[in-house]
């Protein structure tokens, strides 16, 4: 009996092999795919709510600052030393009040000799006014010496607006803040002597997204909180920034406050903007909006079969959004499984609450 060679056992078993791979393989392969082809022809399931016109409140809420009319810091406008400080710190002053003397004693002797000057002047002119009359000079010696008066007077109307300066009074009223000299030192126009701010009336100043723009106007009245308060205080715009903030995408306002309560300037409030009630509008729960590339979509059913449809969007509340354009009254709108559904998948709605 021969002996069957090696090679010839290697083939065999690799003949084998092969079949192995094509008659069990690609059965197990199909399954799968049979599998995974019933699992997407199955229904998803949903939550739905159905479309309709309801009722809400158009609030605007926001965060802004409080802020002075008017609020400067007190600087003088010549260099000197303090010779009396006339307020106390934290003191209301009115309009005109002085602050702060600064030494004047040299520009009082210029301003004395400069008198005395415009006098012997004035005297010299009388006399030469008379020659002039029996043509005893020349009109040109005349009109020398009344030139040379019109300087000494305009010399001591500088000299008189500089001895204002040394005179600091308050521009407006308002509270004195913390003084930064004392009697006796030396100040130059860069020195801060004390801050001046008016409290009453205060500004209330917020912004509001780009979309509010068209309803955001003059006259309006806002409502305002401090800090964790709960109490609310009204307030009335009186002023808009006539451009959008490029970087925000917001507008900016401010409201006038004339009320009794005293607040900081530089206060954090929340402040909240009534724009009266919406009676027809839809509204649906904000997670429906999906966003894409060219604006935002919801999904609806047809029949238990997806739809996609493009809206477009307004008023947006802490859990629901307002539909202006895209939606009808009566559609099913999916609230759950958006991640899942596909163009013409077939669903399985699940009613969910309002």
């Amino acid at each position: 009996m021969k002996k069957i060679p090696a090679w010839t056992i290697v083939i065999l078993i690799i003949a084998i092999l092969i079949g192995i791979k094509f008659i069990f393989f690609p059965k197990k392969e199909q399954g799968l795919a049979a599998g995974n082809k019933g699992k997407q022809q199955g229904p998803i399931s949903v939550n739905y709510i159905v479309a309709e016109t309801s009722e809400f409140t158009n609030n605007v809420y926001t965060t802004g600052k409080t802020g002075a009319l008017n609020d400067i810091e007190i600087k003088p406008e010549v260099s000197g030393k303090v010779t009396a400080i006339y307020f106390k710190e934290g003191e209301s002053v009115n309009k005109g009040a002085p602050i702060i003397k600064i030494n004047d004693a040299d520009l009082q002797a210029q301003l004395q000799k400069n008198k005395i000057q415009v006098k012997l002047s004035e005297e010299k002119l009388a006399r030469l006014k008379k020659l002039l009359d029996v043509k005893g000079i020349s009109q040109e010696e005349y009109d020398i010496q009344n030139n040379e008066l019109e300087s000494l007077k305009a010399d001591q109307s500088f000299i008189t607006a500089q001895l204002a300066k040394t005179n600091i009074t308050a521009p407006f009223p308002g509270v004195i803040g913390l003084k930064n000299i004392s009697e006796g030192a030396y100040v130059s126009p860069t020195q801060v002597i004390a801050s001046l701010i008016q409290l009453k009336p205060l500004y209330i100043e917020f912004s509001v997204p780009e979309k509010y723009s068209s309803v955001i106007k003059k006259g309006l009245r806002v409502n305002f909180a401090s800090g964790e308060s709960a109490k609310t205080y009204s307030a009335e715009i009186y002023a808009l920034e006539p451009r959008i903030d490029e970087a925000t995408r917001t507008l900016k306002g401010r409201a006038l406050y004339s009320g009794n309560e005293n607040f900081y300037p530089g206060s954090f409030v929340k402040v909240f903007i009534d724009l009266g009630k919406e009676t027809s509008t839809i509204m649906i729960p904000t997670q429906s909006v999906i966003p894409v590339l060219k604006g935002q979509k919801v999904w609806i059913s047809k029949n238990g079969i997806a739809r996609e449809i493009k809206v477009i969007t307004g008023i947006r509340t802490e859990d629901k959004i307002q539909i202006l354009e895209g939606l009808n009254v009566g559609d099913t709108v999916l609230t759950t499984g958006l991640m899942s559904v596909k163009k013409d998948s077939k669903l399985k709605l699940i009613r969910t609450g309002k």
